[in-house]
């Protein structure tokens, strides 16, 4: 009969509910949170008129000089009945050019509730809108007042994680993005992050002979000004940086793009904006710009980790398919890489005795160092001991007579993050005593061996004295679990040879040498307790001429 062992998931406290294959999945109903304020008194600039303000009803010819205070709302969505006290944030920002559009359009909406849907928190947020398009500098001040609403949005949940908790966000696994003008100011809030970055107008400048105020710091306008604005990673949706030398190390936030090479408003290379219409404009004047394409060069100039959806035939929109509907691979898109970047426990190897000795079939495993908290623990031909699913630790019995042994874990982390199924396949192999025959010189050789087989990792190998001395060729890799070489006798290694004393219930040396050895290759003694050593007797010798290594 085969013995399988299934470990049935309980919750922990620190998760508040049995772990589920998160963020990938659709789990949840969506509960929403409308019109919340997260940024009060932000100096908004007035309309400055004129013929194209007069004909588009945009304000495009903002006067810098001339703001009034304004309150920014966000629509905060998040799964239905989920009681998991830390979970990552999406803040999802409108696209229209920094010029229309709010934190109401389908699409934004939309993305937000498939967010929410697979265990995320998202945030659609309403931000500063007019630019002036007939001055490249006065233009740039536009996208630093974008950056500085999204960096207050982000500010706002950290605050509220330090605080009340209200929305149980980790705050280090805030993410942004957005399309168009919401991308520019996601691309910004990762790779525009240093004070010397800032565009020269956002500092104190001149429009038409009037004086123009200092836009300030990254974080110095808006609510919570104590926390840091500065996203984990972000999605991009037909976006482009001022600069890409803003993106300056394989440390900085990771980003998913999606741009499309027939985009005729945000350059998928390099250019300006708007070049589908801007002709049409007399006098305009904005500044040139970095689309998908030399964002992904400059991140693999710098070593750092994105991924890029490129197409040929989206245009600008490159994430709806029609007027209600999003294209299939955009939230697969974003939630993956974010899930495989951000979100995944980090353990990748689980240590411990893959050959087993039928003498010590009870065994310990240890999974590698990570951020897992609950770990799913699957043996099959075994029996656990003291199991907790609180350990990355597990001792196993081993059934010798089953005919499969297999020990796996599937680590989770305080996000409830599903990590990879990390598996070993158990060799179980009979412990003996192996007696060197002396047939001829050759180890290698079967009819040197009393069980008629060259020694294996589980057995203990002796090679008794004869009247005459006799010398002994070791020229193929070799692993047993001791050794003892009686006088009169050398053992010329000459490939790598591994003696590792696995046995833990009877304390014997792994090696006793009364004869001679000589090492001409790597010589590996291991012993797995702290009170086994390795014996040397005083008749015997050890000549080392290659690689001795000993391991406790």
């Amino acid at each position: 009969m085969r013995l399988v062992l299934f470990i049935v998931l309980v919750p922990v406290l620190l998760i508040g509910q049995p772990p589920i294959d998160r963020y990938q999945t659709e789990l949840f109903g969506v509960t929403e949170s409308n019109d919340v304020q997260f940024s009060t008194g932000v100096p908004q600039p007035n309309s400055g008129g004129g013929f194209y303000e007069w004909i588009t009803g945009l304000p495009l010819n903002v006067e810098e000089y001339n703001t009034s205070a304004m309150d920014l709302q966000m629509d905060i969505f998040e799964p239905t009945g989920d009681t998991l006290q830390k979970r990552p944030l999406v803040i999802v920002c409108f696209g229209g050019g920094f010029l229309s559009g709010s934190k109401d359009h389908w699409s934004i909406r939309l993305i937000c509730q498939e967010l929410a849907k697979r265990g995320y928190v998202a945030a659609a947020i309403d931000y500063r809108l007019g630019m002036n398009i007939f001055d490249s500098d006065l233009a740039n001040r536009a996208v630093y007042r974008g950056l500085q609403d999204a960096r207050s949005a982000v500010r706002f949940f950290r605050a509220d994680a330090a605080n009340a908790n209200a929305y149980k966000i980790d705050p280090d696994h805030i993410f942004i993005g957005g399309h168009s003008s919401g991308a520019f100011m996601a691309l910004h809030n990762a790779y525009l992050d240093k004070e010397i970055e800032r565009p020269i107008s956002t500092y104190e400048w001149v429009q038409d002979g009037q004086f123009i105020p200092d836009q300030e710091c990254l974080d110095c306008v808006g609510d919570n000004t104590g926390f840091s604005g500065h996203a984990n990673a972000i999605f991009s949706l037909a976006g482009a940086l001022g600069f890409t030398s803003f993106i300056e190390n394989a440390f900085d936030p990771k980003a998913v793009m999606f741009h499309s090479t027939d985009d005729g408003t945000v350059p998928y290379n390099s250019g300006g904006p708007f070049s589908s219409i801007i002709w049409a404009v007399i006098g305009s004047d904005l500044p040139t710009v970095y689309g998908s394409l030399p964002i992904s060069q400059q991140a693999d100039a710098v070593g750092l980790p994105y991924d890029f959806f490129s197409y040929t035939n989206r245009g600008h929109d490159v994430h709806e398919e029609s007027s209600s509907d999003l294209y299939s691979d955009i939230i697969p898109g974003i939630c993956e890489w974010f899930f495989e970047e951000e979100l995944k426990p980090t353990h990748k190897s689980l240590f411990g005795d893959t050959t087993v000795c039928t003498n010590e079939l009870t065994k310990t495993y240890t999974l590698d160092s990570g951020d897992g908290i609950y770990f799913d623990w699957n043996v099959v031909g075994g029996t656990p001991i003291d199991l907790t699913t609180a350990s990355n630790q597990i001792t196993v019995i081993w059934n010798e007579l089953e005919p499969e042994h297999l020990l796996s874990v599937t680590p989770y982390n305080q996000m409830d993050a599903k990590g990879d199924l990390i598996q070993l396949e158990i060799s179980i192999n009979p412990h003996d005593e192996n007696i060197f025959l002396h047939q001829n010189n050759n180890w290698s050789d079967p009819s040197n061996w009393s069980l008629n087989h060259i020694p294996t990792v589980c057995e203990d190998v002796t090679i008794n004295t004869i009247e005459i001395p006799f010398d002994i060729m070791m020229s193929e890799k070799a692993e047993i679990n001791s050794l003892k070489v009686e006088s009169g006798i050398s053992l010329i290694v000459n490939q790598e040879f591994l003696i590792h004393q696995k046995n833990t219930s009877v304390i014997i040396h792994a090696l006793e040498l009364a004869g001679n050895l000589t090492n001409n290759s790597i010589l590996t003694i291991a012993n797995n307790y702290a009170s086994d050593e390795i014996k040397i007797e005083e008749s015997g010798s050890l000549t080392n001429n290659g690689d001795l290594r000993l391991k406790n």
